[in-house]
C-alpha cells in the first residue's frame, strides 16, 4: 500500500494550474496533464507524494474502501471472489456508510466523503459487517495507526506542529507496515 504525502507548496500548485490554463508549450491533453501532474522532488519521510492534501485524502481513502469491501467479503479465506459478490459487499458497505454515518454513495470518490470515510467511527461502522472479532480488530488497529500517522504528512513543519505524533511515527509505520503484510497480506503480499 502506498500513502500518499503532500510535498508540494502552495505556489507550485499555482505554477502547475497556470500551466494547464495556458498549455504554452501546445501540449496535448495528456502530455499536459502528465506535465501539471509530475511529482515533486522532496523526499517526505517514507511516503509517495502527490499532488496535494485533497488527493492524498482521496487516494488513502480510495484505498480503505477496497479493503472494507474485502473485509466484509472474507477475501482474505477466498480464492477468487466473483464480479456479483464483489458487487453485493460494495452495496452492504455503501447501505452500512449510509444508515451510520449518513454518507450517500459516490460514483467517485470526493474530499468530502474522503475524510468522512477515514475516521475511527467509519472503521467501527464497517466492523459491525466484519464476520470475526480478530479481523475486526486488525481493522480497528489499521486505522488506528494511519490517523495517527496521518498528522505527520499533512503538516508542514512536523517537528513543530505535531511533535508526539513525530516522534511515534517510526514505530507506528512499521506497525501499520506489518499489519498489513500479515493481516492483510491477501492484498498486499510482497506489496
Amino acid at each position: 500500500m502506498v500513502l500518499h504525502s503532500v510535498t508540494r507548496s502552495h505556489e507550485e500548485n499555482l505554477e502547475r494550474y497556470e500551466i494547464w490554463r495556458k498549455n504554452p508549450y501546445s501540449e496535448s491533453v495528456d502530455e499536459l496533464r502528465d506535465r501539471v501532474k509530475g511529482v515533486s522532488a522532496k523526499p517526505f519521510l517514507e511516503t509517495q507524494p502527490t499532488l496535494d492534501a485533497l488527493h492524498c485524502d482521496i487516494g488513502n481513502a480510495t484505498e480503505f474502501y477496497k479493503i472494507f469491501q474485502d473485509e466484509i467479503g472474507e477475501v482474505y479465506s477466498k480464492v477468487n471472489p466473483s464480479r456479483e459478490e464483489r458487487r453485493s459487499w460494495r452495496t452492504a458497505l455503501d447501505k452500512q456508510l449510509r444508515k451510520m454515518l449518513r454518507l450517500k454513495p459516490v460514483m467517485r470518490m470526493n474530499g468530502n466523503y474522503a475524510r468522512r470515510l477515514m475516521t475511527q467511527e467509519a472503521a467501527e461502522a464497517v466492523c459491525e459487517l466484519v464476520p470475526t472479532e480478530e479481523r475486526r480488530e486488525a481493522l480497528r488497529e489499521l486505522m488506528r495507526l494511519y490517523l495517527q500517522m496521518k498528522p505527520v504528512w499533512r503538516a508542514t513543519c512536523p517537528s513543530k506542529e505535531c511533535p508526539d505524533q513525530l516522534c511515534r511515527y517510526s514505530f507506528n509505520s512499521q506497525r501499520f507496515a506489518d499489519l498489513l503484510g500479515s493481516a492483510f497480506k491477501y492484498r498486499y503480499n510482497g506489496k
